[in-house]
């Protein structure tokens, strides 16, 4: 079985296609996990200029075009389209469900008989208008989505907002996490002492600053749940800082916060193996997700989840640890408070199971090849 994995945007700033796939590794360890697994995998990458790289037995293609990096609904690069083409899929994995007239232009050019799935990676459908003009918009993504056979996302539930837009017909929804990590492993007593921090427990943040991972809530919940927990101390790591100033601000106006949060702000992909070695806890304040990286590594590591109940959360953690309604502080105390008394020693197995049987680059590959030649054979069999 053939697979051509399609990503339509990059970005402008990473000066060679070689930087690129160093910067991208969920493209290239998905690649190599599923190839691994069975398939035979390649890559057609927009870029700024042509070329073509092979990396751990993979061949990426990458094409030009005039178009902007980020390419809008309404774009359909036809030289990006030629280069899948060209390949002869079987299936055809497309990046991003946000591309409806991409999707509509590979299947012009694949033929009926190749399988498009197109998966998910997170944001809200930009539809935006109403009357006529978001009839139009609308229509205009279902004809561009309706050229795909499947729709791949973390959660099912994640689709349905989709459906009551009118975007959605009756699509095939597979439920596949979208990435995974390979994360190396640190001990705890090796991280703790890399970093000279301690805590217990030590509650780690890995997040950017902003409305939807909201912070101040996460804050807001800890305040109340410290006092429960004095030995406790907490590790902020974030790269986006947009709200940096009120974070700042919360942590420095409250006693309870200034003695035990630390805003460790950007951390190396090297030093993160570290702070997720030498954490208990995990938490997020996140209301909406397309999966959740930084949960698969704390998991990967056996830190113990205290995140939102949103639908992408609940299926990469499973039962591991505890849940909380998004923004409510209360909520997100009580929950801290009552894994923590339910000993996290032992609670951290159930992180490294659930990750190695749901959410490893083997786990979701092996998922991946059984649901595309599924869908493959069942095409060729109607055919």
């Amino acid at each position: 079985m053939r697979i051509v994995q399609a990503n339509a945007v990059y970005d402008p700033a990473v000066r060679t296609p070689a930087a690129l796939l160093d910067q991208y590794r969920t493209l290239t360890e998905w690649s190599v996990a599923v190839s691994q697994a069975g398939a035979e995998v390649s890559v057609v990458q927009r870029y700024s200029s042509a070329s073509t790289l092979e990396r751990d037995g993979i061949t990426y293609r990458f094409t030009a075009d005039t178009l902007p990096p980020w390419l809008s609904t309404k774009d359909s690069p036809q030289t990006f389209i030629d280069a899948i083409a060209a390949l002869k899929p079987d299936v055809v994995h497309v990046n991003g469900l946000i591309f409806p007239q991409l999707v509509a232009g590979i299947r012009a050019a694949v033929g009926p008989r190749t399988v498009i799935v197109v998966q998910h990676h997170g944001g809200e459908f930009p539809i935006r208008g109403s009357g006529l003009v978001g009839m139009w918009r609308r229509r205009r993504w279902q004809a561009g989505l309706a050229a795909a056979d499947a729709l791949s996302f973390t959660s099912a539930e994640q689709a349905e907002p989709w459906r009551a837009a009118g975007v959605l017909g009756h699509h095939h929804v597979i439920e596949i996490v979208e990435a995974s990590t390979t994360l190396r492993t640190v001990s705890r007593e090796r991280a703790r002492a890399a970093l000279g921090v301690s805590g217990d427990p030590l509650i780690l943040w890995v997040g950017r600053l902003t409305t939807n991972k909201d912070p101040l809530a996460v804050l807001d919940g800890l305040e109340l749940a410290l006092p429960q927990l004095p030995d406790a101390r907490v590790m902020m790591v974030f790269a986006d800082d947009t709200l940096f100033e009120s974070v700042d601000a919360r942590v420095r106006g409250s006693q309870v916060l200034s003695r035990a949060v630390s805003l460790a702000g950007r951390v190396s992909r090297d030093e993160m193996p570290n702070y997720y070695g030498a954490a208990d806890v995990f938490v997020s304040g996140s209301h909406s997700e397309g999966s959740g990286y930084a949960l698969i590594e704390a998991l990967a590591a056996g830190v113990v989840p205290v995140v939102t109940d949103i639908p992408a959360f609940r299926k990469i953690a499973g039962s591991a640890g505890g849940r909380w309604t998004p923004g409510n502080a209360n909520e997100m105390s009580q929950t801290l408070v009552s894994v923590v008394h339910g000993g996290l020693a032992a609670q951290r197995p159930a992180s490294i199971a659930q990750f190695e049987r749901a959410l490893s680059w083997p786990a979701l590959a092996g998922q991946t090849v059984r649901e595309y030649r599924a869908l493959f054979e069942s095409k060729r069999t109607a055919a």
